[in-house]
Formats: structure tokens, C-alpha cells, sequence
């Protein structure tokens, strides 16, 4: 357990295989960024400047912190300097890397960049996940030995070495601790040794122990590595902050600090922000400086930035709340019915008195915050730091402008390395989650044995006509509905790992989506087989080797194609819940023109074309004929039945007499879930575009 764990750090040495001593100075300078917002009524504005006017620079060999309130701009300055930004909105300025300007694509190759959420799949080892990374993104002229040693040494040095065999877990099933999830995404994007790392509140939902060995061994990669280590915190406690080295302080998508973390208590006192003995600088920041309570009547001189700093010495000013007017009290019950008019009204009106006090307050409050702020980034525009920046940004500092070499860019693995590392990953992760694949073998013997004993060995009377259409059509709509909700659950539930790696450029979207498919495969071939072989000779259809053939053919097709539209739903749709509950709407129509419900000759011509998209129907079609086709029906003497009444005759009244043969509506179903699967790729395409762009 992480608690457990001796508070003596591991010494940390340097990895085995060499790596080239990249230091990269990233410069930014005027960044505005800005996002297309919904208005809030009628003609207000669709847009919003997150980032306005932001100048700075983090500097190599050095740990630096991003701080602020929640919603200073923290996380978009670390995605936009990172490249993670929608392509859709604006961003103004320079980033400048070694003096260099850079693109967004070329910033994330030479960068790490590990979000707040941990998102790996759940059923991978540590040293599996280390490895997958490691193999993925170490350059091919590396052995995959050598990959597996650099994959173990970053185990080492993150302390997760003890823990290589343990899964990662997930909320159903136990495996490692945050702090150990925490440090193994970091260790993920550590394996390639990025010149620049970007973390985004690598300390949050951690205890204050386990936060200080990952901010502890960030510290440790800048220093003994040269990197550049950059990250967004909130709120550390004192021995975390002072691991770090740089601060750069926001407040309202702005810098009011940026620059030593030592010098960072004597800048806020200098304008009366005066941090008390014995108390953590970073609730100090956050309490008296971000969020210092709005003054009112004689604390305003005190809560001035400047000039009035002695009422900020001792650091406990509270809010006060407005005053609220008492609530009427209660008379005798005489009285009260004699007052009781006016005794309403006069609480109707103190009570609207009471509330519009309120929000007098609250709205003072936001005022007196909005000017507060201002202020502070005034003060910050006109300090001898903010200058000596700017002398800085105009220097360039890296006079040479080196740029970026091609070494510090992270490699690209093959097509063939990353399918064959993505389909190694599925496999597994069907074998271990009983819910893949176990389930599924459960679910089809289960459902076979149930569907047979229900129409067990069918008659060949009328009776015996009726329920084999019933079966069949059963039996199509168990094959595509219990294929489309497996692995809409399944691959819905792997989509945000995919999108995760996917944005970091993991792997590509052709390797995913061909070994993705390539690994379900046999499962949606295998389980129909074995549903046929069950079922169809306990209802006893034709016994015949070409009709249990085409039969299982039909089967596994529909499987196929409950698939495939399983993963086109889920690829329309990013929250699971969503697809799910919209996944009725895409089936029942497609059931209900199938066939059996409704007569083909007599749907309404403004439905028509429905029937034609439905995979149930071209189904139904051919288990209907490859079933009754040549069958020979044996009224019994109670059953009035035609003269020479007959399967040929039960296709005629079912309207299926001139849809084709066998093989024509099973080629059709063969070319419907490659259609399918073409969308699926095409609306996952539309669906992670943008987090390339």
C-alpha cells in the first residue's frame, strides 16, 4: 500500500540507454486565445477569450508550476502551449520553441503531455502498459529489448516496479492505486524521455505523501535530465510547493506572477498581500491573493492592493455576510387572524427585501473582485519583473535560434507494429474481461438450449408452419440484437482510451480500427456456428447438410452485421449512455419492416424504402426460403388447407416468392456490414479529427 511506503525516496539514476541531452526554452508571447461559446440570450455574445495577452517562458532543467483559481485559464495555457486546442478557435501570438516558432504538430512531437483523468485500459499491467508505450513510441532502430529495458528503467525511477504485474483496475474490478495509476500515465509519456513535459494537476485526488513523490520525481527529471517540466496545480501543500522552481500565477486568463517561487511572497507583499509566519505560501496565494474576500465599510482601506497592506498582516479577514432583516414573529392566534392581510404582506415585502439585499451584495462582491483582480494585473504590467520579461521575450535569450533537432522529436511506429501491438492488447483484454468473451460463450449456449427447447422439434402441420416463422424471425432478431448491444457496451466502453492514445498520437486510426475488428471476428464467426449447431436440430428444421449450412451462414452474417452496426452507433455517439438509449430507435423500424410483422407487398409507399436498409429483413428472407423451400406440410384432417398447400405456397403468402434467392440476400447482407463497418470508420474518423487538427 502507498501509505506504507518509506518516505526515502529511491535514488534515481540516470537511464542505461543513452539519450540525447535535449534542452528546449519554450517562448510565448501575446497569446489570446479565444472559443466559440453559445449565447446566453438572443443577440449576447458567441465567443469568449480565455488566454488575453499571456507573455512568458519556461526555462529547461527547471520545474515550473502553472497556479490560479479555478478557471484562471490554467489548463488551456498548458493545452494551447501543448497543441491541444480545437482548430475551430482563435488563437493569436508567438510560441517559440529555442527561439524558433513551432506548430501545433510539431510541439506535440517533441512533447509529453499527461492529462488530470487517467484514462488506460483497465485489464493492462503496469509492465504491460509500459511496454505498449515503449514499443509504440521508441524509434524502430531500438531493439525491442532495448524497449523493454527503457520501459523498466522509468518503472524504476517511478517507484512502480513492485507493482509490474498488478492490473490496472477500474471501479468493478481491483487493481492499483491512484497514486500508482497517477504515476504509471506519467510514466507512459516519460518513456521516450520528451524534451518537454506538460502535466495538468498531476497531484489531484492524490494524499499529500503520494503528491509529493510524483512532484518529487518530476523535479528530479528536470534537474537530472535537462527537461523542460511544466505543470498546473492547485493548491499544494508547503512541501510540494517548494519542489517546484518557476511560478507563473493567472487570474482572470491573465499573469499577475511570473517568475521565482522564493520571490513570489515578497512581489504580493509589496502590494499589501502580506503572507503571515508559519503559513503555507500556496494557501496564502489562494486566500489572500486569488481569493481574498470583498471588502466592505472599513475594510475597504485594508483590502486595497496597495497602500493599505497593514490590514492584510495578520491574514484572517472573513467575508462578512449582508444583513438580512428578521422574519415576522409569530403572534397569538387572535392576533393573527385580525393582522393576517397585512401580516402577509409585510413578510412578502421583507422578505423581497431580504433577497434583493442578497444579490446587492452578491453583485458588490463580484464588482469589488472584478477591480481587485484588475489591479493585480495592472500591478504585474508595471513591476521591474514584468519589464525584465519582456527584455527577456524581446532577446529571444536562445540568440542562435536552434530550434528543435530531429532527435527531440518522438518516433512513429509502423502500421504493422501498431496493429499487431493493438490486436495483442485486445486479445488479452477479450480474455481477461469474462464480459468479452466468456460472456458472450455463456450467453450463446444459454440462449441456443432456450430457443430450442421452446419450439422443440416443430411439427409439419399448419401449427408446425406458424412457428417456424416465428422461430426464424426469432432467431434473426436474437442474432442481431444480442451482437449489436455486446459490442456497442464493449467498444463504447474502450472509446475513451482510444481517443486518449489516439490524441497523443499513440497510434493511427487505420491500425485501431483493422485489428479492433480483426480480433472480434472470429468470436462473431465461432458463437453463430455454435448457436446454429445447438438450436437447429432441437427444433428440427430440413435436416439436410446444404440447409444447416446456409442456415449457419445467415446466422453468423447477422451477427456480423449487428456488429457492425453495433460499432457505427457507438462511433456516433461519445457518451455510451447516450448510444444506448438512442439504439432502439435505430432497430425496432428495422425490425418492424423485416418482413413478419408487416406483409412486403402491402408497406405504405412512404415507408417502403426502410425495408431495404434493414438487416433483418434480407435475414429473414433467406432463413424463411432456405427453410420452406421444398418443405412438405401435412395438414391434419382438423386443418382446412388448400390443394396441394406446400412451403412454396407459405413463401407466396408471405410475399418472398420474387426477393431473390438464398445467395442473393445473403450477398447483399455480406456487402451491408461492410458498409457498415466503411461509416463506422468514417464517423469515428469525424469523431477524433480534431484532436489532430
Amino acid at each position: 500500500m502507498e501509505g506504507t511506503e518509506s518516505k526515502d525516496e529511491p535514488p534515481i539514476k540516470p537511464p542505461v540507454l543513452e539519450v540525447p541531452d535535449t534542452r528546449l526554452q519554450i517562448l510565448f508571447q501575446n497569446l489570446t486565445y479565444t472559443v466559440q461559446v453559445k449565447p446566453a440570450k438572443k443577440g449576447g455574445e458567441t465567443s469568449k477569450s480565455i488566454l488575453k495577452d499571456v507573455s512568458g517562458v519556461f526555462e529547461p532543467a527547471r520545474l515550473t508550476a502553472v497556479m490560479g483559481a479555478s478557471g484562471s485559464g490554467k489548463t488551456t495555457l498548458l493545452n494551447v502551449l501543448a497543441g491541444f486546442y480545437k482548430a475551430q478557435d482563435k488563437l493569436t501570438g508567438d510560441i517559440l520553441v529555442n527561439g524558433k516558432p513551432v506548430t501545433k504538430e510539431k510541439i506535440r512531437r517533441i512533447s509529453g503531455f499527461v492529462h488530470q483523468e487517467d484514462v488506460i485500459l483497465h485489464t493492462m499491467t503496469v509492465r504491460e502498459a509500459l511496454d505498449f508505450a515503449a514499443a509504440l513510441k521508441l524509434p524502430s532502430s531500438m531493439t525491442a529489448a532495448q524497449k523493454s529495458q527503457r520501459a523498466m528503467e522509468v518503472a524504476q525511477l517511478l517507484n512502480l516496479h513492485k507493482s509490474l504485474d498488478s492490473v490496472v483496475g477500474s471501479a468493478m474490478i481491483k487493481g492499483i492505486s491512484g497514486g500508482e495509476k497517477r504515476r504509471l500515465s506519467l510514466g507512459m509519456e516519460m518513456v521516450t524521455e520528451p524534451a518537454i513535459l506538460f502535466l495538468d494537476e498531476p497531484s489531484s485526488g492524490l494524499d499529500s505523501f503520494t503528491a509529493f513523490k510524483v512532484v518529487h520525481i518530476l523535479r528530479s527529471v528536470a534537474h537530472l535530465h535537462g527537461r523542460t517540466v511544466v505543470c498546473s496545480i492547485h493548491q499544494p501543500s508547503s512541501e510540494v510547493f517548494h519542489l517546484f522552481d518557476d511560478l507563473v500565477v493567472l487570474a482572470a486568463g491573465q499573469v499577475i506572477y511570473l517568475g521565482t517561487v522564493p520571490d513570489m511572497v515578497g512581489y504580493f507583499s509589496a502590494l499589501g498581500y502580506h503572507c503571515p509566519n508559519y503559513t503555507n505560501p500556496a494557501d496564502y496565494l489562494f486566500m489572500e491573493v486569488l481569493n481574498a474576500p470583498a471588502a466592505t465599510g472599513e475594510d475597504t482601506e485594508a483590502a486595497q492592493p496597495a497602500g493599505g497592506g497593514q490590514g492584510h498582516a495578520d491574514g484572517h479577514h472573513l467575508p462578512r455576510l449582508p444583513h438580512l432583516p428578521s422574519l415576522p414573529h409569530r403572534h397569538g392566534h387572535a392576533a393573527a387572524t385580525h393582522d393576517a392581510e397585512a401580516g402577509k404582506k409585510a413578510a412578502e415585502a421583507e422578505a423581497e427585501a431580504a433577497a434583493e439585499a442578497v444579490i446587492s451584495a452578491a453583485e458588490a462582491a463580484h464588482a469589488a473582485e472584478e477591480q481587485r483582480i484588475a489591479a493585480l494585473i495592472a500591478a504585474w504590467g508595471g513591476s521591474p519583473q514584468a519589464a525584465a520579461l519582456h527584455r527577456s521575450l524581446t532577446s529571444r535569450r536562445y540568440t542562435d535560434a536552434t530550434g528543435v533537432g530531429k532527435h527531440a522529436e518522438s518516433a512513429t511506429a509502423p502500421f504493422w507494429l501498431q496493429a499487431r501491438l493493438l490486436a495483442r492488447r485486445a486479445l488479452l483484454n477479450a480474455w481477461r474481461n469474462p464480459l468479452v468473451f466468456r460472456g458472450k460463450l455463456a450467453q450463446t449456449i444459454f440462449l441456443s438450449l432456450v430457443v430450442g427447447l421452446i419450439y422443440l422439434q416443430l411439427s409439419d402441420d399448419l401449427a408446425g408452419v406458424q412457428d417456424r416463422q416465428g422461430s426464424l424471425f426469432f432467431l434473426v432478431v436474437e442474432g442481431l440484437f444480442g451482437s449489436v448491444m455486446g459490442i456497442l457496451t464493449v467498444f463504447g466502453s474502450e472509446k475513451p482510451v482510444f481517443q486518449r492514445e489516439f490524441g497523443t498520437r499513440l497510434y493511427g486510426l487505420p491500425a485501431y480500427f483493422i485489428s479492433r475488428w480483426l480480433v472480434e471476428l472470429p468470436s462473431h464467426i465461432l458463437l453463430p456456428v455454435l448457436f446454429s449447431c445447438i438450436c437447429y436440430f432441437m427444433i428440427g428444421y430440413q435436416a439436410t447438410a446444404a440447409h444447416f449450412g446456409w442456415f449457419a451462414l445467415t446466422m453468423v452474417l447477422m451477427d456480423n452485421s449487428g456488429a457492425a452496426l453495433g460499432i457505427f452507433v457507438s462511433c456516433l455517439f461519445n457518451d455510451l449512455s447516450v448510444a444506448l438509449s438512442v439504439m432502439p430507435m435505430f432497430l425496432l423500424p428495422l425490425m418492424v419492416f423485416s418482413g413478419f410483422f408487416v406483409n412486403s407487398d402491402t408497406i405504405p409507399p412512404y415507408f417502403t424504402w426502410i425495408q431495404y436498409i434493414s438487416p433483418m429483413r434480407y435475414g429473414y428472407i433467406a432463413l424463411v426460403k432456405n427453410e420452406f423451400t421444398g418443405l412438405q406440410i401435412n395438414c391434419t384432417p382438423d386443418e382446412s388447407c388448400p390443394p396441394g398447400y406446400d412451403g412454396d405456397m407459405v413463401l407466396a403468402n408471405m410475399g418472398f416468392s420474387d426477393k431473390g434467392s438464398i445467395g442473393q440476400n445473403l450477398g447483399i447482407l455480406f456487402a451491408m456490414v461492410w458498409a457498415l463497418l466503411l461509416l463506422s470508420y468514417v464517423a469515428l474518423w469525424l469523431a477524433v479529427r480534431r484532436l489532430v487538427k
